[in-house]
């Protein structure tokens, strides 16, 4: 995997399910925000420059 200077794009989003949450945070992934009440998925982020 060839990493580049000029990225197309920073951020990999998406809707977790509730039971798959804690594998996201292990890999890196982070809340998008606090108010996110969904009952069965949470809205979450990895910042791809944590890979530079």
């Amino acid at each position: 995997m060839t990493i580049r200077e000029h990225a197309n794009c920073r951020f990999l989003t998406l809707d977790a399910y509730l039971n798959a949450v804690p594998f996201y945070e292990k890999n890196g992934f982070r809340f998008m925000n606090a108010e996110d009440n969904d009952p069965h998925t949470r809205l979450m982020y990895y910042d791809l420059m944590n890979l530079v």
